[in-house]
């Protein structure tokens, strides 16, 4: 009888949450491996947050979150407070209205159909709450900022 250690025990647990992730997989959305990075990524935060993270026991992490959060917002990137009429564009609804999650799709098909072909593995990463390098981040910033405010100019 063999027995299974602690790192078999995670890496099956992952396998299952892969296999059940792909049930909800729309390939509009991006690649599949961004995707399940993301699923998984997000599943396994969530499992280490619920079992072992006590709230405001870290301070340093709790800044980044509200810059992924100021990241991912569709509107003001370069203001460092998120405002209460924001678009987030993740994949999970912030918002139960569904007038507000559709603006919210829509926003994020805008942005990936316009970005420039380099950017668009920095804006899956992005989405996927990956860190990405400052002088990266600074640029994509820039180029969304672009876009958005070429959509509000020109409707």
């Amino acid at each position: 009888m063999k027995v299974n250690t602690i790192g078999e025990d995670i890496e099956q647990e992952i396998w299952v949450m892969c296999l059940d992730a792909l049930c909800r997989y729309n390939p509009a959305t991006g690649p599949l491996e961004h995707f399940l990075n993301s699923h998984v990524s997000n599943r396994l935060k969530n499992l280490k947050r619920d079992r072992y993270f006590r709230p405001g026991s870290c301070v340093a992490t709790s800044g980044a979150a509200k810059t992924r959060m100021n990241l991912i917002n569709a509107l003001p990137l370069d203001n460092s407070d998120i405002t209460e009429d924001s678009i987030v564009l993740g994949a999970a609804s912030a918002e139960p209205d569904p007038l507000m999650q559709l603006l919210a799709d829509e926003t994020r098909d805008y942005i990936t159909d316009r970005l420039p072909p380099d950017m668009k593995p920095i804006f899956f990463a992005v989405m996927s709450g990956n860190n990405i390098r400052q002088p990266i981040m600074d640029k994509f910033r820039k180029i969304v900022a672009t876009i958005l405010e070429e959509r509000d100019h020109y409707g």
